[in-house]
């Protein structure tokens, strides 16, 4: 049976202190016509698929790494693009709603590429009549929700399509920040300590706090947002493992699973603030950040790490 120990071994064991601060950072846009109506999924898959054409493919981009390859496709669509580099672009829920996660690398580099990225989809996107929109939330009765993955169809049947389909609606910006072990509990209390200052200007906070309350799951109530405060930790271990695991579209308490996927089981599990590992590097992710215009990045990450005291 699963133990509230290997989460804790998944989270210490072999973590190697951070020699240098790294940061990954995840945008997500909606994408609206001139009319501000949503894309279709014609136009979004247009995008993606130029964006993997030969006109792409520059030297200009090249020196960057930013030559993109389909890595994932479902039932036709292409839902994932990834570089040389490690960047990824792939769709977040909605069928307007493309997202650029890019790599880790040192604060002043993530930003950089960050909005080069953005630049070469907007140039692209313009030439599909699609723009970016600079708000948290799109708003409109349109059913944008589409399925890019099988993880994304277990949700619908777990969650039930009413439940899901305004979470299509909205679009953040997180940062990941590697933190050593002995910081990364104090760390979170910090953050936890400042929650409302990121709730001053997260307006995507009442969507998914009504997604945990209309959801057919029937989720424990902190399943979003969580705790805030930890002793160690396995105190914030065993604050995870009171959630249940997502196995063959239900609910199976940790404790009473056989074999969990750590990573994907943590994916699940929506904190405001929790713990990542990539390798040997221990990671916070910082979700509650509402999704503006581009010059607005670094002012964003300058608040979390002037948080974090970083």
């Amino acid at each position: 049976m699963a133990t509230v120990d290997r989460l804790v071994a998944y989270f210490s064991e072999g973590i190697q202190n951070p020699a240098q601060r790294k940061i990954g950072m995840e945008v997500e846009t909606s994408f609206v016509y001139e009319n501000g109506k949503p894309v279709s999924v014609e136009t979004s898959q247009a995008i993606f698929r130029s964006l993997v054409g030969p006109d792409i493919k520059t030297v200009g981009w090249n020196m960057f790494g930013w030559h993109w390859e389909v890595v994932q496709n479902n039932g036709g669509l292409i839902t994932e693009l990834q570089s040389l580099g490690g960047d990824r672009i792939l769709y977040e829920l909605g069928k307007q709603n493309i997202e650029v996660a890019t790599r880790p690398d040192k604060p002043q580099h993530v930003l950089f590429r960050t909005c080069g990225i953005l630049g070469q989809i907007y140039r692209v996107a313009e030439q599909h009549e699609a723009f970016p929109h600079y708000q948290p939330i799109l708003k409109t009765e349109e059913d944008l929700l589409m399925v890019p993955d099988d993880r994304d169809a277990t949700w619908i049947q777990l969650d039930g399509r009413a439940a899901l389909k305004p979470l299509a609606t909205i679009s953040a910006v997180q940062f990941t920040i590697d933190v050593s072990l002995e910081a990364a509990i104090p760390v979170l209390n910090r953050l936890g300590g400042n929650i409302q200052g990121f709730l001053d200007d997260y307006p995507q906070d009442r969507v998914w706090r009504a997604y945990i309350r209309d959801s057919l799951a029937n989720y424990h109530a902190d399943r979003y947002g969580g705790p805030l405060f930890f002793e160690s930790i396995s105190d914030y271990c065993k604050k995870l493992a009171l959630h249940d695991v997502v196995q063959k579209g239900k609910l199976v308490p940790y404790v009473k699973c056989e074999a969990v996927d750590i990573p994907l089981y943590l994916r699940s599990i929506w904190w405001y603030f929790r713990l990542k590992r990539y390798g040997s590097s221990l990671c916070i992710e910082v979700r509650p950040l509402p999704r503006r215009e581009n010059k607005l990045f670094e002012k964003q990450l300058k608040f979390v790490l002037d948080v974090m005291n970083l």
